[in-house]
């Protein structure tokens, strides 16, 4: 099974367009991280059959969505944030407690353009980076066996 990460996008649709666009005949589940929910509304609007979660960002004023989700998939627990309620820009520590509050197998969240993995005592952490800003994002791959694999990508 196979989830794309995308956050950030800031206005920049083309760049959002081209990472969803690469991943239509692959991804399972595509996770959008805040701070565009304009643009993602747009990416929804052209491929209505794609399946998707999503959280607000900070920049993502007046959003109805809410700023973390826990989810089930493919037998994993994911935890998502934009990342801001967890000062991320000030270390991981904040989400990262959360994450393993909630015994979470993954942790997403964006908010500092810049992309990050790391597996830490049975937690996958990513951070998918900016993919309006630098053309970052992220892939998870997760195998019939649970094995689970963090992907940098980049446009």
């Amino acid at each position: 099974m196979r989830i794309v990460v995308l956050s950030d996008s800031h206005r920049n649709v083309g760049r959002l367009f081209q990472a969803v666009e690469r991943h239509l005949d692959n991804a399972d589940l595509y996770i959008f991280l805040g701070d565009g929910e304009d643009d993602f509304d747009a990416v929804i609007d052209a491929y209505p059959h794609i399946k998707y979660e999503r959280v607000c960002g900070n920049c993502d004023w007046y959003s109805n969505y809410p700023d973390k989700m826990e989810i089930e998939f493919a037998g994993k627990k994911i935890f998502f944030s934009h990342g801001h309620p967890y000062n991320v820009k000030f270390g991981y520590e904040n989400i990262i407690a959360e994450a393993e509050r909630r015994e979470a197998d993954i942790v997403l969240f964006g908010h500092t353009h810049n992309q990050y993995t790391e597996y830490r005592d049975g937690l996958y952490i990513m951070n998918p980076g900016s993919v309006g800003m630098n053309g970052d994002y992220g892939v998870i791959d997760i195998t019939p066996k649970g094995d689970i694999m963090l992907i940098k990508e980049h446009i």
